[in-house]
């Protein structure tokens, strides 16, 4: 939505673009902003010219230099390098993607992740850097996320639930009682509600003022949730009494 601000309309501009792998067209760009196309423009070119957008024959890309700031931002928050040998660790033990997020308002922003080369495609193709609380109402992440916060659950029921499979839970009823169940254990876990064929298990990082989740997401005759979850636990309290030490 146009705030009318300069910094506000930039912000607009970024979140666009990123929202999508292809490159988003000036038309495109102010009708998923609100923003007027000659604002659009002008405003886009100048994060051209700095770097943080790139210019493409089909619109606009993020440009590197978020590359680099993004690096930056994760070395400053610190958690990310304490973070990065646990969650490695826990793809060494099971073979499957591991990874932690750090809890940013409504969103999930992924700070490392751990990957064998077979899971380079699905990694490329569906894994965005940030996920919305609407966007991962089906996930074990945002299970945790809405169980951790009072009237977590109200925004994304008013907007409704989404099947992405034959699996997923669009019972509010149900939800309900999962979001319980997650708020008292700090665990969540789904089997093919947002892919078929996978499963994704998800714990609170304990001992932080930041909310950290860490996760594990594997294929289903690769890993059984049984023993991936015993597993993710161990990672999360080894993690947990490490990041205890700092102000993260």
């Amino acid at each position: 939505m146009d705030d009318h601000t300069v910094i506000g309309r930039a912000v607009a501009i970024l979140d666009a673009v990123a929202s999508t792998p292809e490159p988003m067209s000036l038309s495109k760009l102010a009708a998923e902003t609100g923003i007027p196309k000659p604002t659009v423009r002008r405003i886009a070119n100048q994060l051209v010219a700095q770097g943080i957008l790139c210019s493409h024959p089909r619109g606009y890309r993020l440009g590197l230099r978020l590359t680099e700031l993004g690096g930056m931002a994760v070395r400053q928050l610190g958690s990310a390098e304490l973070a990065a040998p646990f969650v490695h660790e826990l793809h060494r033990r099971t073979g499957q993607i591991a990874w932690i997020g750090a809890v940013s308002g409504d969103c999930l922003v992924v700070l490392d992740t751990a990957f064998g080369r077979e899971h380079a495609g699905i990694m490329s193709t569906s894994w965005p850097p940030k996920m919305t609380l609407e966007a991962v109402a089906a996930t074990a992440a945002g299970r945790l996320m809405m169980a951790t916060r009072a009237n977590g659950s109200e925004q994304v029921l008013r907007l409704g639930l989404t099947r992405l499979t034959p699996y997923t839970i669009t019972s509010p009823r149900i939800l309900q009682d999962r979001l319980r169940c997650a708020a008292e254990t700090g665990q969540a876990l789904e089997h093919q509600e947002t892919r078929l064929g996978w499963w994704c298990g998800a714990a609170l990082v304990p001992g932080t003022t930041t909310t950290h989740i860490v996760g594990l997401t594997a294929k289903m005759h690769e890993l059984p949730a049984s023993k991936g979850i015993v597993q993710l636990e161990r990672i999360a309290a080894g993690l947990g009494r490490e990041l205890s030490k700092g102000p993260y």
